[in-house]
């Protein structure tokens, strides 16, 4: 949870995303200021409170303040203060927003050039697959040279080839489509994303600084192609990326994970030797827990939405479980992944009901990175959201 007001206090509150005057009535005036004293610390000029069990709602009629250890309602006759849980039935794993976000409408060129811009060479990956609901162990380690390049100047038309290889660096796991796949702007940078041939139901979501997601566009019950699979990308330097997958069986039951290094410009078999660039990888198994950072981290964060509206503002992390109580993250797992890195995620494919894959990436102890593929309850993408939060 997230309480941001600025300082000092003035006749407007913000928080939950919503605005509303307070008015004006000592009560309600002592109240917020007791609050604020007790359970929020001042940073850059705003209130901040990552309390999961306590938090302030502000709507055109009412305020409303949840505190689980006090149940009694304070009010008047124009004003209502009571007790209420944040966390309800619909409630994902999230950020919480400071303040009102700005808006702009992106093209489909915008998300095409920033791919060609940070993506278009080829990546040498090490990639790791866990089935985290079945053992903590490492159930297959293999390699791969993922190879995207330009095929004229004008970098509108793109080709795309995938080899696989096992961890020793020899012979080709034929398991997985290798294409090679031809794509041309025209053709696949779309209005809802950029479109790759190897699946009609999935876009490329793209942010300016390397961030991407290939996300499922709506979940289908019956498809055994179309239950869900999610790939993220934290773009670690210009020169390095760290993907993230999570994808479920054709009952919906969650059925892998897996994480990637992809890095080293060439086209060329990896060699047996070489275990890693970013990390020196080893057989590191699945934690079964995994300490959060202290303190609080606020920062930046862009939002995409199928339409390409893009939403830029500034959060608190609220943690791996992005904000979630124990009650309500029931549904969800946490895989606690190598290398700093915590994915909470159904534990099915949540169909018929609103959630989100929340990937956190501890970079160092004052830094923290997200990416998260969030869901409308009907199975249609929400948005994919990318954000990085220091500590305060």
């Amino acid at each position: 949870m997230l309480l941001s007001i600025p300082f000092p206090l003035p006749s407007t509150v913000v928080a939950a995303r919503l605005l509303a005057p307070i008015p004006h009535n000592h009560m309600i005036q002592s109240y917020l200021s007791r609050f604020l004293f007790e359970n929020c610390r001042l940073h850059d000029g705003v209130w901040c409170s990552s309390l999961a069990v306590k938090e302030l709602y502000v709507s055109a009629v009412r305020i409303l303040c949840s505190r689980r250890t006090e149940g009694k309602a304070m009010a008047t006759s124009e004003e209502v203060v009571e007790c209420k849980d944040a966390s309800g039935s619909d409630a994902v794993p999230d950020t919480e927003g400071i303040g009102e976000g700005v808006e702009d409408q992106l093209t489909p060129h915008d998300l095409w050039v920033w791919n060609s811009q940070t993506h278009w060479k080829h990546w040498h990956g090490l990639w790791t697959m866990y089935q985290p609901l079945e053992t903590s162990q490492i159930v297959k380690a293999y390699k791969s040279v993922r190879s995207l390049w330009p095929v004229d100047e004008d970098r509108v038309c793109l080709y795309h080839r995938n080899q696989w290889y096992a961890d020793s660096g020899e012979g080709k796991d034929m398991n997985w489509e290798n294409g090679p796949w031809a794509m041309h702007e025209s053709k696949h940078s779309l209005p809802d994303g950029i479109w790759h041939p190897n699946s009609i139901d999935h876009r490329i979501l793209q942010f300016p600084n390397g961030d991407l997601g290939w996300v499922q566009l709506a979940l289908k019950l019956g498809d055994p192609k179309c239950v869900v699979f999610n790939e993220v990308h934290f773009m670690a330097s210009p020169q390095a990326r760290m993907p993230v997958i999570i994808g479920y069986d054709s009952q919906g039951k969650l059925g892998v994970a897996l994480q990637l290094e992809e890095t080293r410009d060439s086209d060329k078999w990896p060699e047996s030797s070489w275990q890693g660039t970013i990390w020196k990888h080893h057989q590191t198994p699945l934690a079964a827990s995994c300490k959060e950072p202290e303190g609080y981290f606020v920062g930046t964060e862009m939002s995409i939405t199928t339409t390409l509206l893009r939403t830029t503002q500034k959060a608190c992390w609220k943690g791996f479980r992005g904000g979630l109580r124990e009650e309500t993250a029931k549904d969800y797992v946490l895989i606690h992944l190598p290398y700093n890195v915590t994915a909470c995620a159904p534990s099915k494919a949540a169909v018929g009901k609103a959630h989100s894959f929340y990937v956190s990436w501890v970079v160092n102890e004052d830094q923290v990175r997200v990416l998260s593929v969030r869901y409308f309850a009907d199975g249609k993408l929400q948005n994919l959201k990318s954000g990085t939060y220091y500590r305060c």
